[in-house]
């Protein structure tokens, strides 16, 4: 039986991290940063994606289940594999054990990435936009419902070098989320474990790996693929206030 190819379709905020371990010629697909903030609409937009594939194909979804944004995708004559993680915050830590550490340690943490810090996803330039939408009075009391709850800021970075890179533009997010929230501010160095592994899976489906969701030909994502062992619900995500 001939060997699949393999396709990606991802979140934008990954780009970096999978295009540079990506062989030559796989198709990518690149989602907007922003459906993270509305998950009721990903599962249409990557749908429209997977429909977009007419090679049956292994699919790399750079997602985690992202507030039960996957749920309802139909793999129709590809595979999917999905990195078995609530958020994608997970993937910037290494592995959903690892975001699990935080999360129970630092509940009320909101989480920024190169990648976010880039596409001008965070709190301070949210604000600004309601400002330019809006007006003052209605942009604080937006930012206020999203973000009062949080209680730390923490960028995660592959390299010092990165964390360097991206601290100025950081900062003036953390100086606004200080003055408003009171949130405290944390850098901390993330790992590349989960992406490598799951561009390895994509290679060796027939190994069986608790890491990934597999959705094979004909199948749908549910949210109970992505729970563990005494999970019944995904933990509240730490970002986005999904």
């Amino acid at each position: 039986m001939p060997e699949r190819p393999t396709a990606v379709i991802a979140c934008r905020v990954l780009q970096d991290l999978l295009e540079s371990r990506l062989a030559d010629g796989v198709p990518t697909m690149w989602q907007d940063v922003g459906l993270h903030n509305t998950p009721n609409l990903m599962a249409a937009a990557l749908q429209q994606r997977v429909d977009a594939l007419t090679e049956p194909s292994n699919v790399i979804v750079g997602y985690g289940l992202c507030g039960n944004g996957l749920v309802g995708v139909k793999s129709r004559q590809h595979t999917l594999i999905i990195p078995r993680i609530h958020d994608c915050v997970a993937m910037f830590l290494g592995s959903h054990q690892r975001y699990l550490q935080r999360f129970f340690a630092n509940p009320n943490t909101y989480y920024l990435t190169k990648g976010w810090i880039e596409a001008k996803d965070e709190p301070l330039t949210e604000y600004l936009d309601y400002v330019k939408q809006f007006d003052e009075e209605t942009a604080d009391y937006l930012v206020e419902m999203k973000y009062r709850h949080y209680r730390k800021l923490c960028v995660v970075g592959f390299s010092e070098a990165e964390l360097s890179a991206c601290r100025p533009a950081a900062m003036q997010v953390a100086a606004f989320c200080k003055q408003r929230f009171g949130m405290d501010y944390e850098e901390v160095i993330g790992t590349t474990e989960l992406i490598e592994a799951l561009l390895e899976v994509s290679l060796h489906l027939t190994e069986p790996n608790d890491a990934f969701v597999v959705v094979p030909p004909g199948g749908e994502v549910t949210t109970e693929m992505f729970l563990r062992a005494g999970e019944t619900a995904p933990p509240v995500a730490e970002r986005k206030g999904r």
